[in-house]
């Protein structure tokens, strides 16, 4: 007789469990996002409410694109045209980026 005993039944395999974290912030508000935008605008700096509704990238490239059109904009007064189309992009900045701003906040 055989006195060995029979192996151990294998083990099963068992994944290791995936561990969810869920973070509930407070819902930002549109109007800030939008006072955000507007009010540095008066001094030429847009993108700071598309920053604080959670959009860095967006409000980045509003900031800097803003500042690139200033410059053309600078060049332009050279030959005269750059008096109407700076206070005319400055106009549109205020207004678009100010609703897209307020808008980010409802989507997120």
């Amino acid at each position: 007789m055989d006195n060995t005993t029979p192996p151990p039944p294998p083990t099963p395999v068992v994944a290791p469990q995936q561990v969810h974290h869920h973070h509930h912030y407070p819902p930002k508000s549109g109007g800030t996002a939008a006072l955000l935008e507007a009010l540095p605008g008066i001094f030429q700096v847009f993108g700071i409410g598309h920053m604080y509704a959670g959009n860095v990238g967006t409000g980045l490239i509003i900031m800097f694109g803003y500042w690139a059109v200033a410059f053309v904009n600078f060049l332009l007064c050279f030959v005269f045209i750059g008096f109407i189309t700076g206070p005319l992009c400055w106009v549109a900045t205020m207004i678009i980026s100010s609703l897209t701003a307020a808008n980010a906040c409802k989507t997120r």
